[in-house]
């Protein structure tokens, strides 16, 4: 059953440079009533969400690949999360996302 993360729901949404906007979530096709990286820090085991709950990707990751190549110049912003993983951060740079901003779009 397609669904929210059990730990933390993760939203990010491209704003691009002419105005129009792509969300990513971190939504599971196997989401589970309690997630198995629970007891994990923050970063820690994330093949898990792949493995388990059969997540796409990271919200940012699923944003950048349905914004395709209308990703040069445009702002990420990245809900329900304190920080963008390095993974992402690198997918946002090779992406041309400009800047990564920590909240919902204005």
């Amino acid at each position: 059953m397609i669904g929210p993360c059990a730990k933390q729901v993760v939203t990010a949404t491209i704003v691009c440079t002419d105005g129009s906007q792509f969300v990513g979530t971190n939504f599971g096709n196997n989401a589970q009533s309690v997630c198995p990286r629970a007891d994990l820090p923050t970063g820690v085991g994330y093949e898990l969400c792949r493995d388990i709950c059969q997540q796409e990707a990271h919200a940012e990751v699923v944003a950048i690949r349905r914004a395709s190549a209308m990703t040069k110049g445009a702002t990420l912003y990245l809900e329900g999360h304190t920080y963008a993983c390095d993974s992402c951060k690198r997918a946002a740079e090779k992406a041309g996302i400009a800047e990564i901003i920590i909240g919902a779009p204005a």
